[in-house]
């Protein structure tokens, strides 16, 4: 279990794989993990700039899939597409979004998948990149987000997504295998509207405002979901120990082992272990429970 506030962890530089794009805001990497049965996921947190460092990227799409959660202002997608403050959207794998040009807000990005579909942040690949930036390079170079590259025997010139040539390249290089981005399953983001659910009661003091449920692979517990919870007067609820779970306060109020939390505290239950939290004064907190997928990897 890990508890992270916001306020107390560190800006940290943009990576390696950041400047392949366009763009420069302010960083805080929350929290991370690659499980052992072999979930993998980041959270991040960015606060955009305006202007000449506006983040911008084509349209794409990724193996892996993707949540974002606007702290403050309106985080652009897509043309004419924002996920306001307080909002939530859920990328599934395979669906393409974009392009996006993100200049203002501050937004909580969760990017999570199984075995080798979430390649970038993680324990096991973070060692691969810089070896896979050189090989692209040596090939082609990068433009505004866009890798390009000339065939040297027909002259032909290729242009694909600067992260997802170097997410090929870097799998390519020490698996052996191309990789695919698999079928889109939904054709777009979903983006949810959190204020427009009710709450219901499920215990004295603790009522729960369930918002969606979403398959992304096959099986009975493979579904990522998404809710809220709100507690009052001490309430308590304990997250279960059959799936990883991520929680995140949007007010104070939040008590873990005595201890009192303020507004933007992170939660990581992981699968296998068992967290109690109590609340007072109504403190909301976003909950999203992670897969579980239990099949062999592919």
């Amino acid at each position: 279990m890990e508890v992270v506030v916001v306020e107390e962890v560190p800006v940290q530089e943009r990576n390696e794989a950041g400047a392949i794009r366009p763009g420069k805001g302010v960083r805080q990497s929350l929290l991370r993990d690659d499980a052992p049965d072999g979930l993998s996921f980041t959270v991040s947190r960015n606060t955009w700039l305006p202007g000449p460092d506006a983040a911008t990227s084509p349209r794409h799409h990724h193996a892996f899939q993707q949540i974002r959660f606007t702290e403050d202002g309106a985080v652009n997608f897509g043309p004419d597409q924002y996920v306001l403050a307080g909002d939530i959207a859920y990328f599934p794998k395979g669906a393409y979004y974009g392009p996006q040009r993100r200049e203002s807000g501050t937004v909580i990005t969760i990017q999570f998948g199984f075995h080798d579909e979430k390649q970038h942040g993680t324990a096991k690949w973070d060692k691969y990149q810089a070896e896979a930036l050189d090989r692209l390079r040596a090939r082609g170079t990068f433009e505004d987000g866009l890798f390009v590259e000339v065939d040297p025997e027909t002259g032909e010139r290729r242009v694909s997504d600067s992260v997802q040539a170097l997410y090929e390249e870097q799998y390519r290089a020490h698996t052996g295998n191309d990789f695919v981005v698999p079928a889109e399953g939904y054709g777009a983001a979903i983006l949810m509207h959190p204020g427009a659910f009710e709450y219901y009661e499920a215990a004295p003091g603790v009522e729960i405002r369930d918002m969606g449920r979403f398959f992304d692979h096959a099986g009975p517990d493979a579904d990522v979901r998404f809710a809220m919870l709100r507690l009052t007067d001490g309430g308590s609820y304990s997250f279960g120990a059959e799936r990883a779970q991520l929680a995140w306060s949007i007010s104070a109020g939040l008590r873990i082992d005595g201890r009192d939390y303020p507004r933007l505290t992170w939660i990581y239950c992981p699968r296998d272990e068992k967290l109690q939290i109590s609340g007072v004064d109504g403190v909301e907190l976003h909950v999203v429970e992670f897969p579980r997928l239990d099949l062999p990897p592919v």
